[in-house]
């Protein structure tokens, strides 16, 4: 499966609420150090280019990070064994 077929597609939790969509994809090494996809950055408002500044986690120069959270929202990672898509908009 390619990144692309994931990426803005809807996104619910376990119990059929709505996420957002997916902006990014969250890759780690499984047990034998190989990457795997391990979370998605979901985010409910529309989203500008990603700078890095609006992540969990990361710290940034304080003024753009603000910003980022004002403009843009603040994505939220949700573990992929956790994603349902929305009826209509599974990847293919």
């Amino acid at each position: 499966m390619r990144a692309s077929e994931l990426l803005h597609r809807r996104v619910t939790d376990r119990a059929g609420r709505p996420l957002g969509k997916v902006i990014d994809l969250v890759v780690g090494p499984d047990a034998t150090g190989s990457p795997v996809l391990v979370a998605v950055l979901v985010s409910r408002r529309r989203r500008g280019r990603l700078l890095g500044y609006d992540r969990p986690g990361r710290q940034g120069p304080w003024l753009l990070s603000q910003f980022a959270g004002i403009v843009f929202g603040r994505p939220r990672e949700v573990p992929w064994a956790e994603i349902r898509w929305e009826a209509g908009d599974e990847p293919r």
